[in-house]
């Protein structure tokens, strides 16, 4: 397997990855015991159609190259996810005064990301921002975690979390960091375009990134345990955002 390729693995990962066309899909493996299955005979049919290579490959063989992982039978070689440049991004932004980003500050959880850019893109988050050290990538665990929500948002990567967000607020974006300390979403109005920061599950955002923000928000909890997960508590915050912006008249 190439190194300068993407490995997809998952039903839902390999077919969006075919039918968004957004990036080529080089090879497809499929697993010797998945012939006659009717998600993967669907995906045969849709790489046939993009004119993709496609290839048999041992059960144990596909096993190893997923580390374990339930990769349902479907296995692809893809070019990377095109990764956009900020400045590009906001250009593409300019003029939609309900446009909502998100960006994880220092996540290394593959289960989280996946899970939170899968939510993001279900619930109109345009564009998630991934800095480029100290959070996990776009790794394959990812993608199959987020069931092709990757072809669907724009992916920018930057250097540094804290310079991005201050380019984003002088381009008129509102900053908004999750932290359990901060003001109820149930009280909240948010003003748009905004950026949603959400940060690891053990530690939440830094410091250096909340001085940042126009507002800390939280999600009011009954109690009995310690807090949500971060991917459940971006999706809530996500959903309250959408419902109070997107479908604002």
């Amino acid at each position: 397997m190439s190194e300068n390729l993407d490995i997809l693995y998952g039903i839902h990962a390999v077919m969006e990855a075919l039918k968004s066309r957004k990036r080529n899909v080089t090879q497809l493996y499929v697993a010797d015991n998945k012939a006659g299955h009717r998600a993967v005979e669907e995906i045969i049919r849709q790489a046939k159609r993009c004119n993709v290579k496609i290839d048999r490959m041992d059960l144990k063989m596909m096993d190893r190259l997923c580390k374990g992982a339930n990769h349902q039978g479907v296995l692809a070689k893809a070019q990377p996810v095109r990764l956009m440049k900020l400045s590009n991004a906001m250009y593409e932004a300019d003029g939609n005064k309900k446009d909502l980003w998100l960006a994880v500050d220092e996540m290394t959880d593959p289960q989280n990301l996946g899970a939170i850019i899968r939510s993001a893109a279900c619930l109109g988050f345009s564009t998630i921002i991934l800095p480029q050290r100290r959070t996990v990538g776009l790794t394959p665990a990812v993608y199959k975690v987020a069931c092709g929500a990757v072809e669907n948002v724009n992916i920018v990567e930057v250097a540094n979390l804290t310079n991005a967000l201050l380019d984003l607020k002088e381009e008129g974006f509102w900053i908004y960091g999750a932290d359990m300390d901060g003001q109820s979403i149930a009280q909240t109005e948010y003003a748009s375009p905004a950026v949603l920061v959400i940060g690891s599950e053990g530690t939440g955002i830094r410091e250096k990134t909340a001085e940042h923000c126009d507002q800390i928000i939280a999600i009011p909890q009954k109690g009995g345990v310690e807090s949500l997960n971060a991917s459940a508590a971006a999706s809530i915050i996500m959903y309250d955002m959408f419902s109070k912006v997107q479908l604002k008249k």
